[in-house]
């Protein structure tokens, strides 16, 4: 046990994987235990994602209230994810379309791999389904969206009920927090023993060689994970004026566990936490995370971008400028669905592709091999929602700075 503590999780989660490739290969009678094992570290995350959320939520909007800065905060917020996520889909599609990404691929893929998952994303319906008609059925069906807008509607009416009768409950409140972030703790120790069980059940079931047709997509679909990890996550930190370099070192663990899970929900309570304790402000923190979380996923946005650009020139479809700047809108608004439905990354893609035409094949040979695209993904998405919060954390502390100033004049 103590040789085990002294080897950092990084390392704990590299192992995990490599042991996780022996097995799924060459002890494929095993799977139903791999799968066990993914499937219930999985739940246990899971477990604890909406009771910390909802309390976390409250107590940030609570804070903003008392400050009255809560419409300041939300539009900021908002105004910083659309900017963003337009920016890079836009950038990102234009490039690997007309770099030929994809051109020369033998597309040839089954569209029935896709059956029963949803094939349409309709954005007004995605809008109304954010107020929850039912709280209740919110939380069962783990609706992350629809809770954080009745836990914002109860931060407001708390705000308004008075800081003073609310204290009770908001101190009740940080002492279930505290104590969910300690139970994070204990599940994120066992996190490798998870990993080896997702990794090893992938493996086993999809297979290796298939996944090797697909290592052009998968090349350069890192390719441009990369760009956005080394250019233009430092260049918006340089423009709000944040260290880069400090915020990599602080989720470096939280970064590499999201890339072997390929899920950001297991790391968004130590990511609250860790966030917090380098210094980004509470009311910053649990407040645009959560909603980042839906609306600010850069890593979805190059994935879904590169994919459309390689099904286009996969089946060598030609597609105007003024197709691919509607494109890019659509991506832009339809990819704020990808949390909250299952599968969210082809669903989005299905929503592309019927409504532009592109081939439901072409999406099916993508989704053979999905768990790679999504561990890049799921990295680069909990990265950007750090990053976000220190942006706009910077942004608040400025205008709090200058309303200062404007008041001792």
């Amino acid at each position: 046990m103590s040789i085990i503590k002294r080897i950092g999780l990084p390392f704990q989660l590299l192992i995990a994987l490599v042991l996780a490739i022996i097995f799924g290969k060459f002890v494929s009678v095993a799977d139903s235990f791999y799968n066990f094992l993914g499937t219930t570290f999985i739940n246990a995350i899971t477990m604890v994602i909406l009771p910390l959320i909802f309390p976390v939520v409250i107590v940030a909007v609570v804070k903003i209230f008392n400050q009255k800065s809560f419409g300041r905060i939300l539009a900021k917020t908002f105004i910083y994810f659309f900017v963003v996520t337009t920016a890079i889909i836009a950038i990102f599609l234009l490039a690997s379309y007309y770099l030929k990404f994809g051109s020369g691929t033998h597309a040839t893929a089954n569209a029935s791999s896709l059956k029963g998952i949803g094939t349409s994303v309709n954005l007004w319906t995605f809008l109304t389904s954010i107020v929850p008609a039912n709280v209740v059925k919110a939380f069962s069906t783990n609706n992350l969206l629809s809770v954080i807008f009745f836990a914002i509607a109860i931060g407001l009416g708390l705000g308004a009920y008075g800081p003073d009768k609310s204290e009770p409950l908001l101190h009740l409140f940080d002492i279930w927090i505290n104590a969910l972030y300690k139970v994070t703790d204990f599940i994120i120790k066992l996190s490798p023993i998870g990993i080896f069980g997702i990794i090893a059940h992938d493996v086993s079931t999809v297979g290796i060689n298939e996944l090797l047709s697909l290592v052009k997509f998968i090349i350069g679909l890192y390719i441009g994970y990369a760009l956005l990890l080394l250019v233009v996550f430092p260049l918006i930190s340089r423009f709000y004026k944040i260290s880069y370099i400090n915020t990599l070192r602080e989720t470096k663990d939280l970064f590499t566990l999201a890339f072997f899970t390929g899920s950001s929900s297991v790391v968004l309570p130590k990511l609250l936490e860790k966030l917090k304790q380098n210094g980004t402000s509470q009311v910053a923190t649990d407040f645009v995370v959560p909603l980042g979380y839906t609306f600010n996923l850069e890593g979805a946005t190059v994935y879904l971008s590169l994919a459309v650009a390689f099904i286009a020139n996969s089946y060598n479809l030609s597609l105007s400028l003024a197709t691919l700047i509607s494109i890019a809108l659509l991506l832009t608004f339809i990819s704020k669905t990808i949390a909250t439905v299952p599968s969210g990354a082809i669903v989005v893609l299905l929503a592309t592709a019927s409504q532009l035409g592109l081939p439901k094949e072409g999406v099916a040979l993508i989704f053979a091999v999905d768990f790679f695209a999504n561990a890049g993904r799921t990295a680069l998405n909990v990265l950007g929602n750090a990053i976000a919060a220190k942006a706009i954390d910077g942004k608040l502390e400025s205008a709090t700075v200058v309303s200062a100033e404007t008041a001792n004049e």
